[in-house]
């Protein structure tokens, strides 16, 4: 199983609230309805980015100012599966144009292709044996 991670920033002129409740209210939607994608995705998380550090200066970046503002994250049997998925006609024809209605078009998203090793942490709650 591997996780794809895909980070966007949103068009000029459109704040991170209007990207943010687009992406959750409109874009979830079609990415569940998006039979040539969605067959191939086990799950879907998405990261609305509310702030980040410049590790330069150590500071928290004003707002606006972060790199993207939305992190998603789809998990695949394979790169290959995920390839199947983003090269879909469905992808085309339903996710793409609408990604173009809410993206900035001069920033390309970032797209890795990862593996999950969960630690644990402080909360019992939430930690668990690594995967």
């Amino acid at each position: 199983m591997i996780k794809v991670i895909v980070a966007g920033r949103r068009k000029a002129g459109m704040t991170r609230d209007e990207m943010h409740r687009h992406a959750l209210t409109v874009h979830a939607k079609l990415v569940q309805t998006c039979p040539g994608f969605w067959q191939h995705c086990h799950r879907y998380v998405q990261n609305h980015i509310i702030g980040q550090v410049d590790f330069e200066s150590g500071t928290l970046m004003k707002d606006g100012e972060a790199e993207y503002d939305v992190l998603s994250e789809f998990w695949f049997d394979s790169i290959e599966t995920a390839m199947k998925a983003w090269g879909s006609d469905d992808y085309f024809r339903i996710l793409k144009p609408d990604e173009q209605k809410i993206s900035d078009p001069g920033v390309k998203y970032l797209m890795l292709f990862t593996t999950e090793h969960l630690i644990g942490g402080s909360n019992p709650a939430m930690s668990g044996s690594a995967i």
